[in-house]
């Protein structure tokens, strides 16, 4: 299984997806290989195309319901080639048409609400990782087990 964090810890709420991983290596699952990333890039199709799970973890900087989400990652066949990053759903469909791979993908959103240069997240962002760290360590894991996750 892979946990693939996305973000800059240097600009607040975006370091959200880089802080669960912190937080997850204390009590590592095991089997999984932590993997921090500014943004996913196409290259990335080949790297989770070893994999029978990945995880992506990423700050989101809408509404959420619980203050974060966690949903199957289904392949997006359409995007463009820009210098901004790729979403999940793009490497996921790139592995699958390039690998001819088709591992488990799921994204978990966190929401945050401060984005400017600077260190360290928002009481909301730390508050909804916690929240996000609970689930994961509860309700995530045990879907798992009775799913194919």
């Amino acid at each position: 299984m892979f946990l693939i964090g996305i973000g800059n810890c240097s600009r607040r709420d975006d370091g959200l997806g880089w802080a669960f991983l912190d937080e997850i290596k204390k009590n590592m699952p095991a089997g999984a290989e932590l993997i921090y990333k500014y943004q996913l890039n196409i290259e990335d199709a080949e790297m989770i195309s070893e994999a029978d799970t990945i995880i992506f973890i990423d700050a989101f900087s809408g509404e959420l319901e619980n203050g974060f989400s966690f949903e199957k990652c289904l392949p997006v066949d359409s995007f463009e080639f820009t210098t901004h990053a790729l979403s999940p759903g793009v490497i996921v469909s790139l592995c699958k048409n390039l690998y001819d791979s088709e591992p488990n993908a799921y994204v978990l959103k966190i929401q945050g609400t401060e984005w400017e240069l600077k260190d360290g997240l928002s009481p909301l962002a730390e508050k909804n990782l916690e929240k996000a760290l609970e689930f994961f360590a509860t309700e995530a894991i045990y879907e798992r087990k009775q799913m194919q996750f």
